[in-house]
């Protein structure tokens, strides 16, 4: 009788990974297009509004925030407990 027990190295595990890395290769082929598509959708969507510039409003909370980050901690004794 043949024996069941199939060696580690076997042809039936080689083709399995072999089978995996043909699917990540064609995974990669397949998503080039579908990416190229969607960035050419969203440039449609989205590039006008991109373009416009930021409302004063914005730009002033960006501005302070910024004054804000350079400004030196205030350092008073009555803080300290």
């Amino acid at each position: 009788m043949a024996s069941d027990a199939k060696p580690p190295g076997s042809r039936a595990g080689t083709s399995a990974r072999e089978k995996a890395e043909k699917s990540e290769k064609s995974k990669v082929t397949i998503e080039r297009p579908f990416d190229k598509w969607l960035q050419k959708q969203l440039h449609a969507m989205y590039d006008e509004i991109a373009s416009e510039p930021l409302p004063d409003d914005l730009l002033n909370l960006i501005e302070h925030d910024a004054e804000r980050k350079n400004e030196p901690p205030e350092s008073s004794g009555s803080e300290s407990k």
